[in-house]
């Protein structure tokens, strides 16, 4: 089984996100033998989801109200298969907990339009809604991309 992390700051809004836009298109697409979590650098376990995020998400068809953070482990690193994060800050974070991670992990922006860019994706967190739901919208993009590069239908 393939395990895929998502990793944000705070695992309220970006990373949650993500981790649930991929497993539902992992199950309409028929794929049981990827796990996808996400985690945060600086995440309080047990802290519920955005409430704006989780807003912006039903609104799109998306439920991610069962989602509660957890910190980012050496441990999740190493289970990991493929490391997604948001910003290079986090790809600093996971190098200080795993340097040899960092063969594993990549920007989410870099899938789809963003290959070879060194792009990040905001935090809408404290932000109006409109930012959260600029977030939803990029972060659908390109794990739409993440998506066909696990299927072997993109360019990776």
């Amino acid at each position: 089984m393939k395990n895929i992390l998502f990793v944000c700051t705070g695992n309220l809004c970006r990373s949650p996100m993500a981790e649930y836009l991929l497993r539902e298109l992992l199950d309409q697409g028929g794929i049981h033998d990827i796990r996808v979590h996400s985690a945060g650098t600086w995440a309080a376990d047990g802290e519920p989801v955005a409430p704006l995020a989780q807003e912006v998400c039903r609104e799109k068809g998306l439920d991610i109200s069962a989602h509660v953070a957890r910190r980012l482990t050496r441990e999740m690193l190493l289970e990991s298969d493929l490391v997604v994060v948001m910003e290079m800050d986090h790809l600093h974070c996971v190098e200080d907990l795993l340097p040899d991670a960092l063969a594993k992990t990549k920007l989410l922006a870099n899938f789809g339009d963003g290959q070879g860019i060194a792009r990040e994706i905001a935090d809408p967190y404290g932000r109006p809604k409109r930012e959260y739901e600029r977030c939803f919208d990029s972060i659908k993009q390109h794990v739409q991309a993440l998506y066909s590069d696990l299927c072997g239908r993109g360019s990776r």
